[in-house]
């Protein structure tokens, strides 16, 4: 089943989707200082507001010569990653259900901290790396001419206390690259005839927002303002601890259903959704979205009905979604509850008329019944897919049915 089948986003989509907020958001009570605020408010944040998404055909460039995570690629497993660092130290921690590597290589070119991020499948999903000091990229230059070919996706202040004062607050810039299934980003600074990187990561799409290199714990001497009587780090409380294993495991779930690594893993997804509705997820769209998505999984696996049931708990918490009234439609169609089918994907295209995915479904269902009516919704389908990537293959066995109606 392809993305476009499922009426989910593809894969472009999700590495140009931005946070849904200021990227600089508390991750606990006592993170959330004058100074964070301060930087909050001086954030040129282009993050923040949605952009149009570029097709594949003009995937933004994303060569390299810098390497970053040498012989280990996303999508390895642990031991494997690890293997190939013959014996440097590196210290474990938790991060949410997975685990946090951290090794240090001082030993040019280039000493910096790298912090590995392995899902609950023991699965490399994402890295961070912390330049400290910033290094320079002149001995780089297709890096170099990559970044000159990006448009920045935000630009901020590192020192906001500098904002208080006559000095010249020093800024960075943040550059996101990428494929068709992860995202690289770049924090650098110009300074002179210099460009220097700070910090840099790589994540699979649906970590990424968790793992990004503007991340406070990540940024070489980022200074920062602790809360008056706060005596410390705060520890998150047990809410907000369920609240980031309801994220993880999302992601995990997005990673599985949509191929991050390859091929599709709808027993991961629905494990992954199952666990992270369980944590809950304190966006109501999200919440209803994990519904959504552990429908499709269970779609995936040939569990209708128990599909069915989850799909209509998405439409209860978000009842005018076009997204989950079309997923509806098709399991039900599997059914073949033809009629309510119907009705719920002439309900979608209604609330949101260029909705392709749902005109083919419309038509698909219509071609023996009412064929003249398929041809009109087939018509309307190809005005909307043509030259759409993804969609080149269903696109021409459409115009072949077309014929085929019309008795061509």
């Amino acid at each position: 089943m392809t993305e476009s089948d499922q009426g989910a986003p593809s894969p472009r989509h999700r590495l140009r989707r931005v946070a849904e907020a200021c990227p600089w958001r508390p991750e606990r009570p006592g993170d959330c200082g004058l100074w964070t605020r301060i930087l909050c408010l001086a954030i040129v944040c282009a993050a923040c507001s949605p952009t149009p998404p570029k097709p594949e055909s003009n995937l933004p460039p994303s060569a390299s010569d810098l390497e970053l995570l040498g012989t280990a690629h996303l999508c390895d497993v642990k031991d494997d990653v690890v293997q190939h660092w013959q014996g440097t130290p590196y210290h474990t921690v938790p991060w949410g259900s997975g685990a946090q590597l951290q090794r240090t290589t001082p030993q040019p070119p280039p000493g910096h901290d790298s912090f590995y991020f392995f899902n609950d499948d023991q699965i490399l999903v994402g890295a961070v790396f912390r330049f400290d000091p910033a290094l320079d990229l002149s001995p780089y230059p297709v890096l170099r001419q990559t970044l000159s070919s990006l448009t920045p996706a935000s630009t901020f202040y590192l020192d906001p206390t500098q904002l208080l004062s006559e000095t010249q607050a020093l800024d960075a810039v943040l550059y996101r690259t990428g494929d068709k299934t992860s995202t690289t980003q770049y924090l650098v600074r110009e300074r002179d005839d210099h460009t220097l990187l700070l910090a840099a990561s790589m994540a699979l799409d649906p970590y990424e927002q968790m793992l990004s290199s503007y991340h406070e714990k990540f940024l070489p001497g980022l200074k920062r303002g602790r809360p008056a009587g706060s005596g410390g780090n705060a520890s998150p409380d047990t809410a907000q601890k369920e609240h980031f294993l309801g994220i993880q495991q999302f992601a995990r779930g997005e990673a599985a259903l949509f191929r991050s690594c390859g091929t599709a893993q709808p027993q991961v997804a629905v494990d992954a959704y199952r666990r992270s509705i369980q944590h809950g997820l304190n966006d109501k769209a999200r919440f209803a979205e994990a519904h959504h998505r552990l429908g499709l999984a269970l779609r995936d696996q040939g569990n209708l009905t128990e599909a069915q049931q989850t799909l209509e708990q998405a439409l209860s918490l978000r009842p005018h979604a076009p997204e989950i009234v079309n997923s509806l439609g098709r399991v039900l169609a599997d059914q073949q509850q033809w009629t309510r089918a119907r009705q719920l994907f002439e309900e979608a295209v209604v609330l949101r008329p260029n909705f392709a995915d749902a005109r083919y479904n419309l038509a698909k269902l219509l071609e023996p019944r009412n064929p003249r009516r398929a041809i009109e919704e087939y018509e309307t389908y190809l005005a909307l897919a043509e030259g759409v990537p993804g969609e080149a293959k269903r696109v021409m066995r459409v115009k072949e049915r077309v014929k085929r109606l019309r008795g061509e």
